[in-house]
């Protein structure tokens, strides 16, 4: 490496040699003098070589990638932030995923809309079908219990029907005897008439009586068992689904409601950064240094498309400052920086930023930020190379 000869170091060796000769110019036989030494109070200069860089740059991309459309800079382009730098192909397609996603929103919002809305509605339909489901259970109890033996008429009612037996058999054995001493044909068809409308009558007192005294068949017990089975089941169907709505819409559909319509409005916003996506915009107002794509070509995600830089403020970034040096110096000390470009200029400078770890590469450095007290003079540009000669701050 080589650095151009320290401004300080200069003036240094001018006044040494200076002090040397007034030395030498003095009498030889008088009584030596104290004299300051030169070297008790010089402090070497820091120096490093640097190369400008702006304070602010990006390498612009695509999140995601595709067809490069259309490429609206070039190189030296002074752009404005937010400015379309470049679109991708496949925005039509980005638009149909976005309004998809927004109907399904606009589908999730009305059914969260009507959840809320019904559920005065839906808190009254679950109690009318509590109140039809306790009716229906007492029917089915009723008519499980009426079909037990024992229970299937009252004392009265068999008292009764026994009676009107003892009657219908009576009143068989007299139209029995009627139908018996009839003579002449239409005497004995009146006579049989009356013959079988009175067994039929005493039969179905008859069976009444049996069935109030009697049990169920197995079938009908089974019939009866599962319908009332059936009725308690319903029943507590309706009691659960009326404590869900009891205080307001079910819990469990406003939760699913609520899920559906985060995730649509989720949906609709990836969507719509997928569409901005589409368009490369500058972050930053700058100009554009490198132009990577042309309109036609294919780029991945990530892939470089331009090199932005905001090239109103520049400073300089030392690329060999040993760790020797580095433990010297301290944030805001006094700089002058030289460019070998501009032999002439000579600029003062603060230290602004000291790393605290080595840089990677050969040797041991540490970068070191240096920002002019004064704006760059139009002649300096990125990249260049400058060097910095610091009196560290003792």
């Amino acid at each position: 490496m080589i650095h151009r000869k320290p401004f300080h170091t200069a003036v240094f060796l001018g006044s040494l040699v200076l002090v040397l000769l007034l030395a030498g110019c003095s009498g030889g036989n008088q009584a030596p003098t104290a004299a300051a030494d030169p070297l008790v109070d010089f402090s070497p200069a820091v120096s490093a070589t640097g190369v400008v860089k702006p304070t602010r740059w990006a390498s612009l991309s695509f999140l995601g990638g595709g067809l490069v459309r259309e490429v609206l800079i070039e190189r030296g382009d002074q752009v404005s932030e937010g400015q379309v730098l470049a679109r991708l192909g496949n925005v039509d397609q980005v638009r149909a995923s976005l309004t998809a996603t927004q109907l399904e929103l606009i589908s999730a919002q009305q059914a969260y809309d009507a959840l809320i809305e019904n559920a005065d509605v839906m808190t009254a339909q679950a109690q009318l079908a509590l109140a039809n489901a306790r009716d229906a259970l007492d029917d089915a109890e009723y008519n499980w219990r009426v079909q037990q033996q024992g229970y299937r008429a009252s004392s009265d009612t068999i008292d009764g029907a026994e009676a009107n037996l003892v009657l219908a058999n009576e009143e068989v054995d007299r139209a029995q005897q009627a139908y018996d001493h009839a003579s002449g044909e239409a005497s004995r068809a009146l006579a049989l008439s009356n013959l079988v409308a009175a067994k039929k009558q005493r039969d179905s007192i008859q069976r009444n009586l049996n069935w109030y005294l009697g049990s169920p068949t197995d079938i009908d017990q089974a019939i009866q068992d599962a319908k009332l089975a059936q009725a308690q089941a319903q029943l507590a169907a309706a009691e659960r689904e009326y404590a869900k709505v009891e205080n307001g819409p079910d819990a469990e559909a406003l939760g699913l409601a609520e899920a559906r319509l985060e995730n649509a409005q989720a949906a609709v916003r990836a969507a719509e950064s997928a569409l901005a996506d589409t368009e490369l915009k500058a972050e930053f107002a700058g100009i554009v240094s490198e132009v990577y794509v042309r309109a036609g070509e294919f780029v991945g995600p990530g892939q470089p498309i331009a090199l932005l830089a905001d090239l109103s403020e520049l400073i300089v970034e030392t690329t060999d400052l040993n760790e020797i040096d580095v433990a010297r110096i301290v944030l805001g000390d006094a700089v002058d920086i030289t460019f070998d470009a501009l032999p002439d200029l000579v600029l003062p400078g603060t230290i602004t930023y000291i790393a605290s770890k080595a840089d990677v590469g050969t040797g041991v450095n540490y970068v070191v930020e240096v920002q002019p007290d004064e704006p760059f003079p139009q002649g300096v540009r990125w990249g260049m190379t400058a060097y910095i000669e610091a009196v560290p701050t003792e």
